[in-house]
């Protein structure tokens, strides 16, 4: 009898080791039905965060309503806790799908997709033809206030919509249909990119249509928009399958273009998501396949790579990363810290090389790199489960923690501790944003000296192996790098300019990143 509980006892702890989660995740949850549950997108709110995306599934698991038909829109609203407070599926008879969460400026909620359906379930308005744009406002408690579809005679996929200053509304996507419909503006790509602009009333204001202008009639794909302090606007999109790059536009509140650019390498580059940030620039992620070559000033790590840049107001490039492993890396999101940093989420199949700093867990996982103000990596995380943890979104809460949820069709393993409702499930976790320096031992061991230096920075580790250190300028770009050397090393930085560097130093799971002043 002893003998038996000594080995359930060792089992028992075991199974604890092989599914232990990652210390860093503060919660999580897996919210979903008995069919598939996808692509949610992320909205603070005051006392916690709402999650939407689209759902096939009927009541089962923690959906509470039954499918509408095809695809719904399923929004949920949750408390910091992680507890669902109410939940909400909207939807008609044939297939809607949510792409865009944002709030209004009296506290309701914006809901954004694109929809086949003819008037049925929630939906108002007939199909004009194809998908459409589906726009809805909910009040705090999710009720529906008003709706409206815009569309022509083709599909017209909704990517993001926001209120304005002004109360009216800023809509974009892409589009294939010609004039017809709600539509005025002649079709330049098919698709094209769609953007209109309503007022209050939800009259149109104005609505154009934009191809890059050096690769006219091209298919793009929108990505996403974003408001400009001053009432401008920046959006990003890609070309389905010809002169992949990131193509980002400036238009003023009219619509007109200010500036029209495309970043690009010898190979692929694909979704860039696009941001304004506080300081009035933009910042950019997306994945590039592509070598040192055109914009490109890195090689590639691997397969696909995170390719981030910061651009200033005209859309000049101030710096820009390269980011990945060994295999392939695809960012979904990226946003500016309340540190005046950044931090890009997304997902990679790599195990350690690179930049990678820990294994895959399975196939793909989460991965979420933080960035200093001119794209330095500060710390990452990797996070995932046996199978596909994908197209994770993150957003910073007022007390600088994370929420990040993609989707995951992953049982308990690796950092996951929950199963799965059928299929694909949203997977949301609540992260320590302090993950960086408090928990971080190399950081507190590591020394520099001299600080200020002339010739030589002499580094040590207090007994720690560093696989690699890089030297950055205060730009963001990469002036030296040293392989692979034991607990101490002495470098030549006599040929530096002299000025303030940040030394990225990796070691195991751990990445710490210091600053130094050459004389």
């Amino acid at each position: 009898m002893k003998l038996k509980n000594y080995v359930t006892l060792v089992l028992v702890l075991i199974a604890a080791t092989l599914y232990a989660q990652d210390p860093n995740i503060i919660w999580q949850r897996t919210i979903g039905g008995a069919n598939e549950d996808k692509r949610p997108v992320l909205l603070k709110t005051q006392d916690g965060l709402l999650v939407g995306g689209t759902s096939q599934s009927d009541i089962s698991g923690e959906k509470t309503e039954d499918s509408r038909g095809g695809k719904d829109f399923w929004i949920l609203k949750l408390n910091d806790n992680g507890d669902i407070l109410w939940q909400r599926t909207i939807g008609g008879s044939g297939d809607d799908n949510l792409t865009s969460l944002s709030k209004t400026n009296d506290g309701g909620y914006l809901i954004g997709g694109f929809s086949n359906s003819p008037i049925s379930g929630e939906k108002t308005e007939d199909s004009r033809g194809g998908f459409d744009y589906w726009i809805l406002k909910l009040d705090e408690s999710g009720s529906i206030l008003w709706q409206k579809t815009l569309g022509g005679t083709e599909d017209d996929d909704l990517r993001t919509i926001k209120q304005t200053d002004d109360n009216g509304f800023i809509i974009y996507g892409d589009s294939s249909s010609e004039p017809s419909g709600d539509r005025t503006a002649t079709n330049k790509g098919y698709p094209d990119l769609w953007v209109l602009k309503l007022d209050s009333d939800l009259s149109i204001t104005w609505q154009n249509s934009y191809g890059f202008l050096t690769v006219p009639h091209s298919p793009h794909q929108a990505v996403n928009l974003d408001i400009v302090n001053n009432g401008d606007y920046i959006f990003s999109s890609t070309l389905n399958g010809q002169n992949d790059a990131y193509y980002i536009t400036r238009v003023n509140a009219s619509g007109n273009v200010l500036w029209d650019y495309r970043y690009e390498g010898n190979r692929i580059e694909l979704t860039p998501f696009v941001k304004a940030t506080n300081e009035g620039n933009f910042i950019i992620a997306g994945t590039s396949s592509s070598d040192i070559s055109e914009d490109k000033e890195e090689d590639s790590q691997g397969m696909f790579d995170f390719w981030v840049l910061e651009l200033n107001s005209n859309g000049e490039i101030n710096w820009q990363n390269t980011i990945g492993g060994a295999f392939g890396e695809q960012p979904w999101d990226i946003t500016q810290t309340q540190d005046g940093g950044y931090i890009v989420s997304g997902n990679s199949d790599s195990e350690i090389s690179g930049d990678k700093t820990e294994n895959s867990q399975g196939r793909d996982d989460y991965w979420i790199v933080k960035l200093n103000n001119v794209g330095v990596i500060e710390w990452q995380n990797t996070i995932g489960a046996a199978y596909a943890d994908i197209y994770a979104k993150i957003i910073e809460t007022d007390d600088g923690h994370f929420y990040v949820c993609g989707q995951s069709v992953s049982s308990i393993s690796g950092d996951k501790t929950e199963n799965s409702r059928g299929h694909y499930d949203f997977w949301l976790l609540k992260l320590n944003g302090t993950l960086g320096l408090d928990e971080n031992s190399l950081y507190s061991n590591l020394t520099l000296y001299p600080n200020p230096t002339k010739n030589t920075l002499q580094l040590n580790a207090n007994n720690q192996q560093i696989v690699r250190v890089k030297i950055f300028s205060v730009k963001g770009d990469l002036v030296q790098q040293v392989e692979g050397f034991e607990t101490s090393k002495t470098i030549d930085v006599s040929q530096l300019a002299s000025g303030m560097y940040y030394v990225q130093f990796t070691a195991g799971r751990q990445i710490a990143t210091k600053k130094f002043i050459k004389q």
